[in-house]
């Protein structure tokens, strides 16, 4: 008899306070909320869902503008923490391991903030908001006028215009030949979306100034309440947010710990998948109230 094939990871659709939004939802168990960061999709999460999925319940929400989920008036962390928080609320999870990757690092860590009680455990990847330094390129992104962005975003989605994914690729993976070819072809798709540049360059604007990371989405100073147990993961080479900002970051935090990962870029979680899952595959399934 052949081994029986795995489940699939499921599509789904929800309506949370109106917006339509798209997420994937794959094995059951304890609740797993991966969230990622800008102009990325949440199937770039599939590879982790999958080994999470024999003991976890894992969902990945698209970010409102972003992907299949309908856009929100603003994008600013609070709301968009609150919509996260009313997704959960829809889905009837009241306790929930949170991971989130750049953009959606700094959106996990406010909703760690705003509703304490259903953040059971936290993971902030390679995170936006653990301080001001930051790339040339996001800051001179986050520079843009808003009818200069918008314009952008049009170019940019035209057939034919591969140069920024490639450069963005590039400035982002230290390995791109491990990421999935599934994960390429998701991040080609998105690339061509008007909605999710627009949207991307949006987040940027918000974030960032002509002297980095600005100072009203920082979240670091308000670290030392995050009292649950929280990984921080940051890969060696990322050239995006520096490596300090992360171990700073986890010294701030009660419970925190931090985890390198070595020869991965920004995008950690895709680059060095075995190193990550190394790290936050036991730190997820264990529901004791301490770090190992």
């Amino acid at each position: 008899m052949s081994p029986a094939r795995p489940e699939p990871i499921a599509a789904r659709r929800v309506l949370v306070d109106g917006v339509s939004t798209r997420y994937y939802e794959h094995g059951s168990g304890p609740a797993v909320l991966l969230v990622p960061g800008v102009a990325s999709s949440a199937r770039d999460w599939f590879p982790v869902m999958r080994e999470l999925g024999d003991s976890c319940r894992v969902l990945a929400p698209d970010l409102p503008g972003i992907g299949g989920t309908s856009p929100l008036p603003g994008v600013e962390p609070a709301r968009m923490a609150a919509f996260l928080a009313g997704f959960l609320d829809v889905l009837g999870v009241d306790g929930v391991t949170a991971v989130g990757h750049s953009y959606g690092g700094l959106l996990v860590a406010e909703l760690a903030l705003s509703r304490p009680g259903l953040v059971n455990r936290l993971v902030l990847v390679d995170a936006c908001g653990l301080g001001r330094a930051a790339h040339p390129a996001a800051i001179a992104l986050g520079m843009l006028p808003e009818r200069a962005a918008d314009a952008l975003s049009v170019l940019l989605s035209l057939p034919g215009s591969q140069i920024p994914l490639a450069f963005s690729t590039l400035l982002l993976l230290r390995q791109p030949w491990r990421v999935p070819l599934r994960t390429w072809l998701a991040q080609v798709r998105l690339s061509h979306s008007r909605q999710a540049l627009r949207t991307s360059l949006q987040v940027f604007r918000e974030c960032a100034d002509a002297t980095g990371q600005r100072r009203d989405i920082l979240v670091v100073d308000r670290l030392p309440r995050i009292r649950v147990p929280t990984l921080v993961v940051w890969g060696d080479g990322d050239p995006l947010f520096p490596v300090w900002q992360g171990r700073a970051a986890a010294r701030r935090l009660p419970a925190g710990r931090f985890v390198l990962l070595v020869g991965a870029g920004h995008v950690s979680y895709l680059d060095r998948h075995t190193d990550f899952m190394d790290a936050v595959g036991p730190f997820a399934r264990d529901s004791a109230d301490r770090l190992p």
